[in-house]
C-alpha cells in the first residue's frame, strides 16, 4: 500500500473508502483490495483509510479506457468469429443464433 504524508494534504483534498466506493459504484471491500493490492494509494489515519481525489479520479479514468479498450476488443472477437461462420456456410449471410442451434443438432 502506498501512503503519503497526511499532515501535507488537505483534508478536503481526502476521501473515505466509502465515499470513494459510492462515487466509483463499488462496494468497500472492492476499494479497500484495490488499496492493497497497490492500485489505488492511500494513508491510514486512526482506524480509517484516507484517498486523495485526485488518485481516486485518476483511477476512474484508467479503468474507463481500459474497459473501453476490452469492449473494443469483444467487439473485434465478434466480427471474426463472423467472419468464420460466413466462411462455413458458403458466403451466406445467416444469423448467428442460427448458426448455433444447426451446430447444436437444433431445428426450429
Amino acid at each position: 500500500m502506498d501512503y503519503y504524508n497526511i499532515e501535507a494534504t488537505d483534508m478536503r483534498d481526502l476521501i473515505t473508502v466509502r465515499g470513494a466506493a459510492r462515487e466509483c459504484k463499488r462496494a468497500t471491500e472492492t476499494v479497500r483490495r484495490w488499496i492493497w493490492e497497490g492500485k489505488l494509494p492511500a494513508q491510514k489515519l486512526g482506524n480509517q483509510l484516507f484517498i486523495k481525489k485526485r488518485d481516486l479520479e485518476q483511477m476512474r479514468r484508467s479503468r474507463s479506457r481500459r474497459e473501453a479498450s476490452d469492449e473494443l476488443a469483444v467487439l473485434d472477437t465478434i466480427k471474426v468469429m463472423r467472419e468464420r461462420i460466413r466462411r462455413r456456410t458458403g458466403g451466406s449471410m445467416i444469423e448467428v443464433l442460427e448458426a448455433l442451434e444447426r451446430s447444436r443438432g437444433v431445428h426450429p
